[in-house]
């Protein structure tokens, strides 16, 4: 069998490369979701995850790509309309499955506390708050760790005694993963 192939003017050929290539310098960017009603981080995880992947590897990566998005002071942490990143197989095996059981369960333990602090503020019961705030800023969660700095700084309901030592240790911890802290010795002005 004789097969001729036709040949192709180089302008069409190049036009065609250009446009499968990645842009960016040859840097590809991570595909994005936007959440909707009902999602949370595990479902958006066992959505999205590599086949080879645990739904605890995914959310965890999801979580470490999209810290900006859990800096929402709330009890609904993940609001429809959110824009999360999607990691790539390669960042999402980065981390072994024992490994990430371990750091999502921590994870989502502190998210839990965290939530529940929230709701004792807002219903006026201090002492079970900032105990469940201490419990989640322990296990990392910056925004308890962020709110434990405010709490020692400034606190108006006259629950925790000032404690400019004590505020400025849990506003750095919280500064070290990326949460923007108001710094008590500049106006309170925002700093990252």
């Amino acid at each position: 069998m004789n097969i001729r192939l036709r040949p192709w003017p180089l302008a069409p050929l190049c036009a065609a490369v250009l446009l499968v290539l990645p842009t960016g310098g040859g840097a590809q960017s991570d595909p994005t979701y936007t959440l909707k009603r009902g999602d949370t981080l595990v479902s958006v995880a066992e959505q999205f995850r590599p086949p080879e992947a645990t739904v605890n590897q995914m959310a965890l990566a999801i979580a470490r790509a999209n810290v900006p998005a859990f800096q929402v002071r709330t009890q609904q942490r993940l609001a429809p309309g959110t824009v999360l990143t999607l990691p790539g197989r390669g960042i999402v095996l980065a981390t072994d499955a024992a490994t990430a059981e371990k750091e999502f369960a921590k994870l989502w333990t502190a998210e839990q506390h965290y939530k529940a602090a929230v709701a004792l503020e807002k219903s006026k019961d201090m002492f079970y708050a900032f105990a469940t705030y201490t419990e989640a800023a322990k296990l990392g969660h910056p925004l308890a760790q962020l709110r434990l700095g405010e709490l020692y700084d400034n606190d108006f309901s006259g629950f925790v005694r000032r404690d400019l030592q004590e505020s400025a240790q849990w506003y750095e911890k919280a500064r070290r993963q990326k949460v923007v802290t108001r710094n008590p010795r500049r106006g309170g002005e925002l700093t990252k």
